[in-house]
């Protein structure tokens, strides 16, 4: 019974060692805002592509993101919401992810759409959030994200 219980605990510490690691290898990649397009414009809503970079600086050990949700700002605007999902960056590689958002018109500011009818403003996207790795027993543990800033000439 007693080689029971230190066999349990052996294997515990052996996750619990385990996700640490994986902590560490996703704290240290690098998120960057690639891109945000308007791919679609009707009476109603926005339609925008996202993309993220994702940079995996480690030379030996893959970077797991079991889960991303985070809000896209435009000129300080909040516009949508972004999700992704099981992400595996390999070693000392990028990866490049993409959300499809649509943004109903409603949640847009005047302001914002005479610069997008215009197609002749600059845009200032910011994109906040918080990644997600799987923990020991299966538990998902937060790590806050701020993918920071990317200003982008609109156009279509």
């Amino acid at each position: 019974m007693k080689k029971l219980v230190y066999l349990f605990i052996a294997a515990f510490l052996f996750v619990g060692c385990s996700s640490m690691q994986q902590a560490q290898n996703l704290t240290n990649c690098k998120f960057a805002l690639t891109s945000v397009n308007l791919t679609d414009y009707n009476l109603t809503s926005l339609g925008f592509d996202i993309v993220i970079s994702i940079t995996n600086p480690s030379r030996t050990e893959t970077a797991s993101l079991k889960r991303f949700v985070g809000k896209l700002t435009v000129n300080d605007d909040p516009m949508a919401d972004v999700t992704l999902k099981d992400i595996h960056i390999e070693p000392n590689s990028t990866k490049q992810t993409k959300a499809k958002v649509s943004v109903p018109l409603s949640a847009v500011s005047s302001k914002l759409i005479g610069l997008l009818s215009m197609g002749s403003g600059t845009l200032d996207y910011h994109l906040t959030g918080t990644m997600y790795f799987e923990g020991p027993l299966g538990v998902e543990i937060p790590v806050p994200v701020d993918v920071g800033r990317v200003g982008s000439h609109n156009s279509k």
